[in-house]
């Protein structure tokens, strides 16, 4: 056996196998090396590193010498989803998640209809919290702290692959300071891709045949060890773990072409605790799915965002967005604005010397299709990327996956941060044999220097840079905000209720005129008691009564408010085209008196109302529809009057009449009217804010749509089910309907034979289509 010198004892792993230990520290390739005796050896090396990248981070996005001391009172990013992350935070802060009595009062937030594998990022924010518990000091340091774990995960794995520190180092600062780190910046999540080496060593390793090493059972404590590590990877986005479920998948393919069967079986294990993981992260949502109506308008997303949301192969070799070369950014911005599907798969880029590992690794599977030999690993990383390159384009793999399995997956764009590793590793791997074979036992002082090159030019490349004027800006509007809800916080009695307009849907809601689709969440965040009724999860009970409310005269919901228990209303004028002059004008005519305080620069007001003359409602589990009840005083009539019920419905209108608590089953309107789209619900439903006590006729227009055609539309309503056969062409329908003393509160038609307009010859159209509704009014 070869005899292991200091020198090279001193590059680490001696608890190894000497004869592998000396292949590995002359570059030759043994295989992927056990990554915890990896870890344990190189400590002085990864920690420091993982320290140096945090605090490169911090300068990058605070600006020299300010990011020096991290910058905890002002979050990175203060909009849109970074808005919905730090709401996150905020309440982890306070308990968990999935639920919260602050957001969506009277019925509280529920998390529950949105099932995420993201244990492990909440964990992470759990334990921040415990240092400083502050919510933006929780999204600063958990953004920079992801700089340091990809760095250190990603070492780790580079130096198990038999890289040279120099290498390894390279790789490392390359992969943590990908573009993609810094453009997700408000995708908070996405930030903490550390997993993804990781994925990429159990790949790797089965590859080799050594993830689970030895016959089954026989070593039961490391197959429960790396069975447990996949399912705390899994923990960390559900996107990351399916990803790395098609490295396992393309192992064992590569595998079985040549014959060998064990990367298949381990791939299955692994796959399977890597489902267990995510089957795990997801169960209180599924057991709250069983307890619960489904809710169709979180349930479904548009089969054609797994498409739109793709990459386009141009977009992983172009600069990134902002790029500090303004040849190169004007480039880029050329592209983004020029271009058609441009949307967040402007996040895909490589940088430089990615791009450059992505096109060697190309050429490799070009070359070995001709003929060339190649070095084993190689390959596979090269059809490792193609596969990945694949699933990620617009109308690749993952297209097929979305229409076949789950359209829950839509940013197929986000596969390429696996590509980045796999184009980094692949490269480091051709630069090491080439200054090997090339300089002889003298490569290592050149490596260096060749490295030392590409870290620099990889950072000014790829790592983005805050402006100091735009840290200025982003920490005055806090400041307004902090200041102004403090205000309101300190006006009110502790645990007071706030009113917020205008109405938005929560979660992804498209921003409306100057208000992002987040917003509102700042009264959560800034506040320590107050309780507000954004956030409720759209189509349940809580989001019904607000969409209800907000479509009554202002001096309507005033009496509901304070029966409800609210003492104020908080009114974003950015969120109406006048500016919020006709509803401030409104509400101080019904207050009696002006705005009582207003944000600094005056876009945000708030109005106290008086103290309710009846005490607020016991509201505990009660429905949407009873909370309307009872806040108007169970006055019978109050909403249902003849003239509105006889004006009715009509479908080519926005906004649903005020008898109307919700309308379920329906796409958006046409000039004409609206389709029933059994994608969103299986029948059309139309809540009434009121139920109906007394017989009414039902005057129903409504046009079957292809084969639905000389078919029976089912009615339901109450107890009754009547049946109408639909003529050909829009048909007025009278049915007669006796509530018979029971209140009827829900109208439902179910279509008898929805079909897709892409079926019938309708292009692309994936909506399941039975009936197109026209005008419904109910006449006494």
């Amino acid at each position: 056996m070869p005899t292991m010198t200091a020198q090279q004892n001193k590059g680490g792993l001696a608890d190894l196998p000497q004869d592998r230990l000396q292949g590995q520290l002359q570059g030759q390739s043994q295989g992927q090396l056990p990554l915890g005796a990896v870890a344990r050896r190189e400590w002085r090396w990864w920690l420091p590193g993982a320290l140096f990248c945090v605090l490169l981070a911090s300068v990058l996005t605070s600006g020299w010498p300010h990011g020096l001391i991290p910058d905890l009172g002002t979050p990175y990013w203060y909009t849109g989803d970074g808005l919905g992350h730090a709401w996150q935070i905020k309440r982890v802060t306070e308990g968990w998640v999935l639920s919260n009595g602050r957001s969506g009062f009277p019925f509280g937030s529920d998390f529950h209809d949105y099932p995420g594998s993201d244990a492990g990022n909440l964990l992470v924010f759990k334990l921040i919290g415990l240092f400083n518990g502050d919510w933006q000091a929780i999204y600063n340091l958990y953004f920079l702290a992801g700089f340091g774990a990809s760095f250190a995960s990603a070492f780790v794995v580079l130096r198990a692959a038999s890289l040279e520190r120099p290498y390894a180092l390279a790789g490392a600062v390359l992969f943590a300071f990908l573009p993609f780190h810094f453009e997700r910046i408000a995708h908070l999540f996405y930030t903490w891709y550390f997993v993804v080496p990781l994925f990429f060593h159990c790949a790797l390793r089965m590859a080799d045949g050594r993830l689970f090493e030895g016959k089954l059972f026989s070593q039961p404590r490391a197959r429960l060890l790396a069975g447990a590590g996949l399912v705390a990877i899994s923990s960390f986005g559900v996107y990351f773990a399916l990803f790395g479920v098609l490295l396992f998948g393309t192992v064992a393919l590569a595998g079985a072409l040549r014959g060998d069967w064990r990367p298949a079986g381990a791939a299955a294990l692994a796959s399977g605790c890597v489902a267990l993981g995510v089957l795990l992260n997801v169960a209180p949502n599924l057991a709250y799915k069983l307890d619960h109506a489904p809710n169709p308008e979180v349930s479904s997303r548009p089969i054609a965002n797994g498409e739109i949301f793709g990459f386009k192969p141009i977009q992983l070799l172009l600069p990134r967005d902002g790029h500090r070369s303004t040849t190169l950014r004007a480039m880029h911005e050329r592209y983004r604005d020029s271009m058609p599907l441009v949307n967040e798969n402007n996040t895909a880029s490589l940088g430089a010397v990615g791009a450059a590992g992505f096109l060697a690794l190309m050429g490799v599977t070009l070359s070995a299709m001709a003929g060339r030999r190649h070095e084993a690993r190689l390959k596979l990383l090269a059809l490792i990327t193609t596969v990945l390159f694949l699933f990620g384009i617009i109308g690749g793999f993952g297209s097929l996956f979305t229409i076949l399995v789950s359209d829950w997956v839509r940013g197929w764009n986000r596969i390429s941060v696996y590509i980045a590793f796999a184009s980094l590793l692949g490269l480091m791997l051709m630069l090491q044999g080439w200054m090997q074979g090339r300089a002889g036992r003298r490569w290592l002082p050149p490596a260096g220097a060749l490295c030392g090159a590409l870290i620099v030019f990889g950072l000014w490349d790829q790592s983005g840079y805050t402006s100091r004027p735009f840290r200025a800006a982003l920490a005055q509007e806090v400041s307004q905000d902090r200041a102004f809800i403090g205000a309101i916080e300190a006006a009110l009695p502790a645990g007071a209720a706030v009113y917020q307009l205008p109405y938005m849907r929560f979660p992804e809601a498209e921003p409306l005129l100057k208000m992002s689709a987040y917003d509102q969440v700042k009264g959560f965040l800034h506040s320590r008691a107050l309780r507000w009724s954004y956030a409720g999860m759209r189509g349940r009970e809580g989001d019904t009564l607000f969409r209800t409310l907000s479509r009554l005269p202002i001096e309507r919901q005033l009496p509901v408010l304070g029966r409800l228990g609210y003492s104020g209303v908080y009114v974003d004028r950015g969120g109406y085209a006048d500016n919020g002059a006709a509803i401030v004008a409104s509400l101080s005519a019904a207050t009696g008196a002006p705005p009582a305080l207003s944000r600094a620069d005056g876009r945000i007001v708030f109005f106290r109302l008086p103290p309710p003359a009846n005490a607020p409602a016991k509201l505990a589990g009660m429905s949407a529809r009873q909370l309307l009840q009872t806040a108007y005083g169970n006055a019978a009539g109050t909403l249902n009057t003849p003239e509105v019920l006889a004006a009715g419905i009509h479908f080519a209108q926005a906004a649903w009449p005020d008898f109307v608590a919700d309308v379920r089953g329906v796409s958006g309107p046409e000039p004409w009217g609206r389709w029933s789209d059994a994608r969103l619900h299986p029948a059309v439903q139309i809540e009434l804010a009121e139920p109906l006590r007394q017989p009414f006729t039902l005057v129903l227009t409504v046009a079957p749509y292809g084969p639905n055609a000389g078919q029976p539309l089912a009615v339901r309503a109450g107890a009754q089910q009547l049946s109408v056969p639909l003529q050909p062409g829009a048909q007025t329908y009278r049915l007669r309907i006796d509530p018979a003393g029971t209140p009827l509160g829900l109208i439902e038609l179910a279509p008898p034979q929805p079909v897709t307009p892409r079926s019938q010859g309708g292009g692309n159209d994936e909506r399941l289509i039975g009936i197109g509704l026209q005008h419904l009014s109910i006449e006494p």
